[in-house]
């Protein structure tokens, strides 16, 4: 050890045993009052007391005995603490206890834990209870690309954002092109050297990248060589980062590649755009985002139904690489149609046309590279989009420039397709092809359930595309033939609103996990109204229970008549939002809350049973309710209300009268009941003064009675009868007396 570590070392120890003992002294004086500690912690000793509000200053280091050797004075204008967890523990002291302190905490606590030790993780199952249903994370998770994962890492290294606000503009800190700074080339083709931007640095420099880009073949997309096209193109070459993602792209590209730019091409439109397919999913058919984009193209929903694709239950056809091509071609050719620019249709792309139209009117210009330069002009995200499409471009049209020329790809996807009727199980299709379940499941990832969705009776004649092995699809087609899928024994079933799995269940004599297993369902799935189902098929002659007989429902207090309406009752499922309620019954948002005491901030939880007053007219055969025939209706409050729920736990509701010197303690002791239970039913405090005269509520078991209790409606609780006193010969013998015997 070093002088100077020596003699800072000693310090530090005379000044954390000075320390000590001046913190610790006032609490060894302290009287033991029964009262929290407001002071410092004098170490172990010390029990925790309850934390207050202010915050208080770390513990103090305690003072380690050491040899008088090591006691050296030292300069004090270097002072060190040494780490508590290399103090002995100093004496132990009596602590000071108070009622409400548990536990004694840890006299060296430990921030982290050891090295190698796992931290503990949530439970996603009580996470999921508590939600009830997903959680904000499982909303949020989506599966991902390494490759796309990589690239966004590498991105906040490549291109830092700029601070919003603080200049007006922002700069690449990357040189001007020579010239006029606008290369373009619609097709293809050597740029004009002039125009070429050059690295900052020597002159030399400057013309080595202009000869190497000159020398680039450029891909039939309209491109500039942009500073931030520079920038990823140079990232693909020079780092092992960039080398790393294009040559898993290489590879991976040849799966789809050839199948999607022949797609483009009979469609006229460039056949590199198949690139804005890679940097969107990586080429993984499969891939969903957390903004709920899913397959190649990564449509969301609504914009893939909006061009042709079925996004439901039973398929999603996002993920099918031919129908979202199809839908994906679509889109490009309307975006191209409206913008005129390849730059901003893929802008468009990403951001969506109205946000790109609004951004354009408002600085004026159709150029997307100078709309990617203004403050707030577009997002960060579609401002590196368009630049990371076309360096992509570049890359895959020069392969040998950017070593992946010798990167095998992956085969490409070939495959024969086979039409099958509704409701037929995949695995019934791999048995007619005679391969295994799996590899049919990889050609068609698009099918959610294991089965080609079901139709209702008057579309049994659709059918569906599902792919086979190459070669397999004669003899798939030949053994499918005339079969159906839901055969004899089921029958489909269109899910109305408020339908849940238990529910149809109940309605065709079957249980919910039949209903779950024929169809696939989680079960926490909340059904959509208009899904159809396969259930058993019934009976001929019966039909489908409309709901469940006598249903149990309370209601408040405040009563409503309509001459021109009909009440009926709802049960609310998870995923239930009052907006939804009201738009299937036709009715107002006022009108549901003002009918059922709710909180328009609040959710609505399962279970809950709502009340809605609905039009004569108003044809629900699509909802599924209860009508008020069917329904015992509780007033909330009311005796019958109390009647009913406490005789459940074989108890009743009584009043009873105070009388002097009695507390909800003493009363709620002689009828059973805690003083949580006295407070909580009654509305005040234990520490209230009850006056005499005044009543109570107790909850008293039935067989209970009391003089100074009564029924808040009804006749009065009858007295208990008098005792007669027993006989002096029925009485035990004392304890060492002889019993009397019967000749006396």
């Amino acid at each position: 050890m070093s002088r100077a570590k020596s003699v800072r070392r000693g310090f530090t120890l005379v000044a954390a045993s000075a320390l000590l003992f001046a913190w610790s002294a006032p609490l060894r004086a302290a009287p033991a009052t029964g009262q929290p500690s407001v002071g410092p912690r004098s170490g172990a000793g010390q029990r925790r007391v309850e934390p207050s509000t202010e915050p208080s200053a770390p513990a103090p280091p305690r003072a380690p005995a050491r040899k008088a050797a090591d006691q050296r004075s030292a300069t004090p204008s270097e002072p060190t603490i040494p780490a508590e967890s290399a103090a002995p523990p100093e004496p132990e002291r009596k602590p000071t206890v108070t009622s409400h302190q548990k536990g004694r905490p840890p006299r060296t606590p430990r921030p982290t834990l050891p090295d190698g030790v796992a931290p503990p993780q949530p439970n996603d199952g009580v996470r999921r209870t508590v939600a009830g249903g997903p959680t904000a994370d499982d909303l949020h998770a989506g599966k991902d690309d390494p490759q796309l994962t990589a690239l966004r890492e590498a991105e906040l290294v490549l291109f830092p954002r700029p601070l919003d606000g603080a200049t007006p503009g922002w700069s690449w800190d990357l040189p001007a092109p020579v010239g006029s700074g606008r290369v373009q080339a619609e097709t293809s083709g050597v740029p004009p050297a002039a125009q070429l931007p050059g690295p900052a640095g020597s002159t030399d420099a400057a013309a080595a990248q202009a000869e190497w880009l000159r020398s680039l073949t450029l891909p039939n997309l309209p491109v500039r060589l942009d500073p931030r096209v520079v920038k990823y193109l140079e990232f693909y070459r020079d780092t092992s980062q960039g080398q790393g993602i294009i040559k898993a792209w290489a590879k991976k590209a040849g799966r789809f590649t050839p199948a999607l730019q022949a797609q483009l091409a009979r469609a006229g439109l460039p056949t590199d755009l198949v690139w804005l397919s890679l940097i969107e999913s990586g080429h993984n058919p499969t891939i969903h985002s957390p903004a709920g984009a899913a397959g190649l193209w990564q449509f969301i929903p609504s914009t893939a139904r909006a061009y042709g694709l079925v996004v439901d239950r039973w398929v999603d056809e996002r993920l099918d690489p031919r129908r979202s091509t199809e839908a994906a071609v679509r889109l490009l050719s309307d975006l191209y149609q409206r913008f005129g620019s390849w730059e901003l249709a893929m802008a468009a792309y990403n951001m969506g046309q109205g946000g790109l139209d609004r951004a354009i009117q408002k600085f004026n210009t159709n150029d997307f590279w100078v709309l990617s330069r203004h403050e707030a002009g577009i997002p960060w995200e579609t401002t590196l989009y368009v630049p990371k499409i076309l360096a992509m471009a570049i890359v895959m049209t020069n392969k040998r420039a950017f070593g992946i020329d010798r990167i095998t790809p992956d085969p490409s996807e070939s495959f024969d397709t086979v039409r099958v009727a509704s409701g037929v199980l995949l695995s019934r299709v791999a048995a007619a092809a005679e391969v295994s379940l799996s590899e049919i499941e990889a050609l068609n990832p698009h099918y959610l359930v294991g089965r080609t969705p079901p139709t209702t009776e008057a579309k049994s004649d659709v059918t569906w595309s599902v792919g086979v092995p190459q070669g397999k699809g004669v003899v798939a087609s030949q053994r499918l033939r005339g079969e159906s899928g839901a055969g004899s024994k089921l029958q489909p079933y269109v899910v109305r609103f408020g339908d849940s799995a238990s529910t149809v269940a109940a309605s065709y004599a079957t249980s919910t996990k039949r209903i779950e297993s024929l169809n696939g369902l989680s079960s926490s799935e909340t059904l959509r109204q208009g899904t159809v189902l396969l259930v058993p098929r019934r009976v001929r002659g019966t039909k489908p229970s409309t709901g469940a007989s006598e249903e149990l429902v309370v209601v408040p207090e405040r009563q409503f008549q309509y001459a021109d309406r009909e009440r009926v009752f709802f049960r609310v499922r998870r995923e239930d939002t009052v907006a939804a309620i009201t738009s299937a019954f036709g009715v107002t948002k006022t009108e549901l809350l003002a009918w059922n005491a709710l909180d328009e901030n609040a959710r609505l939880q399962p279970g809950m049973v709502l009340q809605v007053y609905v039009v004569d007219k108003k044809r629900l055969d699509r909802i599924r309710h209860t009508k008020a025939r069917e329904t015992r209706v509780l007033v909330a409050g009311s005796a019958e209300f109390f009647d009913y729920f406490e005789g459940q736990k074989g108890k009743k509701r009584l009043l009873v009268t105070v009388k002097p010197g009695e507390s909800l303690r003493s009363i709620g002791k002689r009828y059973g009941m805690s003083i949580g239970w006295m407070e909580r039913v009654n509305r005040r405090s234990r520490r209230d003064e009850l006056l005499p005269g005044e009543t109570v509520v107790v909850y008293a078991p039935r067989s209970w009675a009391d003089t100074s209790a009564s029924r808040p409606e009804g006749p009065a609780i009858s007295p208990l009868p008098p005792i007669d006193p027993p006989q002096p010969e029925a009485l035990p013998p004392l304890s060492g007396e002889a019993p009397a015997s019967g000749s006396g």
